[in-house]
């Protein structure tokens, strides 16, 4: 007997495989660095447009969507006019211009929603088999720096282990709260236990400080979501059980810890105290240069800084733009090796000041309240939101000592970080709720959209 599948049914499976693939695509960031994700991104927003046929016009009524786009094209404007009108080029300058793709982002997730599930579920198998592979164990246990997975240099490596660290503790902690089968919940504590073990592994082997520091406040909220969000024994069992081993592991390297920070440590904590005692930030920063004590990558960075200070003050509401660039040969640390200023809130001032500063920091504030609504209402899970506040602090901080929005895995999160806050905000609008309750979500107006109980 012969069982014929209808065309659309099929056509419409292979559509979402390759949504899917293009997503991955998009969060291999974390492990492999490489420029993929900007065609997965354009692929994405291009299906969504025309294969899906959703239309924009109305995401582009919301008025966070309106500021993004402006925003972005301000950018572009301003790069483009440095560019031919005053002969400079800058350096990545166009990469502020990604805020006008925010909306579509969105759209096309809001449109993948039913995927979600699946895609997680094969991000976390990936990442588990990819670490396998990379993870160097003899020179990890050797106290030896290595470069995680699959990036150009141990800082980007460390950075992205960090992500998959923080997201795999959530997708787990997700299963929990919306009361998956026993089954579930134990398949996904066993692939994410085994993320999590690798992943700080190498983020203790990469000896990255930015981000061990980083992980700190990133470690709070982890703590915290746990005790108040989901105060089932098993989860607190658990959580403690982890803490307690992360602890333990820390105390037992504590001498390779404190041979990698220990100097960077005490170098901060005598410029902090100097600041402290009323000295002046450029005479602060001139005596820790020039201090044989200061751990050279530090000094490094405070050469960078000093530079940075110096071009944001010739322009410091509205940036200097593309002629920073050149402002730069003028400042008095210009022979230090890089241009990069390892501190992505000074790469914001150096071109656009602190008014361009505050429109970036409306944007992101705008977007976690975005999604802690999504939330509350039960269109995502309370998790989710976790998840999503605990990366943007985590990112935050990262960025204080490295300019990750300027790599790739700094541009691929503020995609994926715009997807979910509009996809959120059409999800909120549209009424699809209450994950909490299972109830299925509307999926009206989704040309080949399958109606999906969220449970993943």
């Amino acid at each position: 007997m012969t069982i014929s599948i209808p065309r659309t049914l099929t056509t419409s499976a292979t559509r979402n495989v390759v949504i899917a693939i293009l997503w991955l695509a998009m969060m291999s960031v974390t492990l492999i660095e490489s420029d993929i994700y900007r065609y997965a991104a354009i692929l994405l927003m291009v299906f969504t447009l025309t294969l899906r046929k959703v239309p924009l016009r109305t995401s582009l009524t919301d008025w966070l969507a309106i500021v993004c786009v402006a925003w972005g094209f301000l950018a572009l404007f301003r790069f483009l006019f440095g560019l031919i009108v005053e002969g400079e080029k800058g350096a990545s300058e166009w990469l502020y211009a990604f805020a006008i793709f925010f909306p579509a982002m969105g759209v096309a997730l809001h449109t993948s929603w039913n995927l979600v599930r699946p895609i997680l579920l094969a991000f976390f198998c990936g990442a588990l088999i990819l670490l396998i592979i990379s993870t160097p164990l003899s020179e990890i246990l050797a106290g030896e720096r290595i470069s995680p997975a699959f990036h150009h240099n141990s800082i980007h490596g460390a950075v992205g282990c960090g992500f998959v660290f923080i997201g795999a503790f959530y997708w787990a902690l997700h299963q929990w709260e919306i009361g998956s089968s026993a089954r579930t919940k134990a398949i996904v504590s066993a692939i994410a236990v085994m993320v999590i073990a690798l992943a700080v592994l190498n983020i203790y082997g990469a000896k990255s400080k930015g981000v061990w520091l980083a992980l700190l406040p990133a470690l709070g909220l982890m703590v915290a979501t746990t005790l108040f969000y989901l105060r089932r024994k098993t989860v607190l069992v658990a959580a403690a059980g982890g803490l307690l081993l992360l602890s333990l592991g820390i105390y037992q390297v504590r001498d390779n810890l404190a041979h990698f920070g220990e100097a960077t440590f005490s170098s901060t904590v005598g410029i902090i105290g100097q600041l402290d005692s009323g000295a002046s930030l450029d005479r602060v920063m001139h005596d820790a240069i020039v201090s044989p004590d200061t751990p050279a990558s530090m000094d490094e960075r405070l050469q960078l800084w000093a530079d940075a200070i110096d071009v944001i003050s010739v322009a410091p509401i509205v940036g200097s733009g593309n002629s920073w660039l050149t402002l730069w040969q003028t400042t008095p640390y210009r022979d230090v090796t890089y241009t990069l200023m390892h501190n992505g809130y000074l790469e914001i001032l150096i071109r656009y000041g602190f008014s361009g500063l505050a429109i970036l920091a409306l944007i992101v504030v705008a977007a976690i309240h975005r999604v802690y609504r999504a939330s509350s209402q039960g269109v995502i899970s309370k998790s989710a939101f976790a998840c999503y506040l605990t990366f943007a602090v985590y990112f935050a901080v990262t960025i204080l000592s490295n300019s990750n929005n300027r790599l790739a895995l700094g541009e691929c999160y503020a995609l994926l970080f715009a997807a979910t806050c509009f996809a959120s905000s059409i999800r909120l609008r549209s009424g699809s709720v209450d994950l909490s309750r299972n109830i299925p979500l509307r999926t009206d107006g989704l040309p080949d959209a399958v109606t999906a109980r969220v449970q993943g």
